[in-house]
């Protein structure tokens, strides 16, 4: 009854295809009740694909089409296990589709031209051993060969990005193109224990798939140096926009200094007590700027925060803010510096224009 069960069809190759891009989903982000949802999925999957073959079988004549609807819609149906139990974009999901069906075709042709030279058959003949190696352990043992050798490494490096969808459409027109050439030479009986259908064809499909997921990654990287490149430019420009506002900091800083040489220098030649206790509250007031001392948890946002103090100050703006550092500890310096800096020269920007034409102590910004 296992035999039989194992047999079919529309269990063999769902199985296959979904062992094989399951190699492509480690990492991605699970969804809540994760071993519930997959479990529902994979039932759903085998249901459809149930029912897909039946129907399939109902209209298959003499024509090779018929198969390749059937192995397409298998690999469509394996969308619903995966959207289902991982937190994942259709785009992404097209991408593997591919690359499993793919890796799926690597283990089937590997299967093929090793049987053939160790003299075995690739029909099952009701035994269960041939059918629970050829069919199903081949296939896992397939899976984490090419996740060995091809994609753990190139994974880590380049991961899917939400609009790459030339690389997504470019992998559904692969799969199909493989699909069908896979149903053109698997399936007419005249190739069958052929060294033509046995061995070369099963090798030029092993070195088209191999292809395919070394494109896939490799159009992915490309995409990712681009995503990279456009992130440089856009902390250059941020950084020039920093070190503007560096010099104006400076500047200040200047400014106060020389002002205070002066005010020490009238300080000492002044003798009424009164005006000297004004003035003393004036270099008192300019000195308490450099005690803007901040501690958030990170020393480079602290470092934001103390520069752009002292930029509000010379605008007689009131600056506080209620800070978590520790939850961006964990950014580098340069972003941290680039994108809280960005932040506060914009709220200074619109502050300004409204800020300005209050009354001085009512000049206050806030900032949580």
């Amino acid at each position: 009854m296992l035999y039989e069960f194992l047999e079919n069809n529309f269990i063999q190759f769902p199985f296959q295809l979904i062992v094989s891009e399951i190699i492509f989903l480690i990492g991605v982000q699970r969804r809540n009740h994760f071993f519930v949802r997959l479990t529902a999925g994979f039932v759903l999957q085998f249901t459809l694909s149930y029912i897909w073959m039946a129907i399939i079988n109902f209209y298959t004549g003499q024509s090779l089409f018929p198969f390749v609807l059937l192995y397409l819609g298998y690999a469509v149906i394996t969308i619903f296990p995966i959207m289902f139990s991982f937190d994942i974009g259709i785009l992404e999901v097209l991408f593997i589709m591919a690359g499993g069906y793919a890796t799926e075709h690597i283990s089937f042709t590997l299967s093929k031209i090793i049987l053939f030279f160790t003299n075995q058959s690739f029909a099952l003949n009701g035994n269960f051993a041939h059918i629970l190696i050829t069919r199903y352990l081949v296939y896992i043992i397939g899976a984490i060969i090419v996740y060995v050798l091809i994609i753990r490494k190139k994974q880590k490096r380049n991961r899917f990005q939400d609009g790459d969808i030339r690389i997504a459409i470019l992998a559904v027109i692969v799969m199909i193109a493989a699909i069908g050439f896979s149903v053109y030479w698997s399936y007419p009986e005249e190739h069958a224990g052929t060294l033509i259908g046995e061995v070369i064809c099963p090798f030029y499909s092993l070195l088209c798939c191999t292809l395919v997921l070394l494109m896939e990654y490799s159009v992915l990287h490309e995409n990712n140096m681009k995503h990279e490149h456009e992130m440089m430019e856009q902390l250059l420009q941020m950084s020039g926009v920093q070190q503007k506002s560096a010099k104006e900091a400076i500047d200040i800083i200047n400014i106060k200094c020389h002002d205070l040489k002066h005010q020490i220098k009238a300080l000492e030649n002044m003798e009424d007590s009164q005006a000297r206790s004004e003035y003393l509250r004036e270099i008192q007031q300019a000195v308490s700027i450099y005690d803007a001392t901040y501690h958030t948890g990170c020393k480079a946002l602290d470092y934001v925060l103390r520069e752009k103090t002292l930029i509000y100050n010379e605008h007689n703006l009131e600056f506080s803010c209620m800070v978590e550092g520790k939850m961006i500890a964990f950014m580098a310096s340069a972003d941290v510096y680039a994108l809280m800096g960005n932040a506060l020269d914009n709220a200074l920007d619109n502050a300004l224009e409204r800020v300005l034409q209050e009354a001085v102590e009512e000049r206050v910004i806030n900032q949580s």
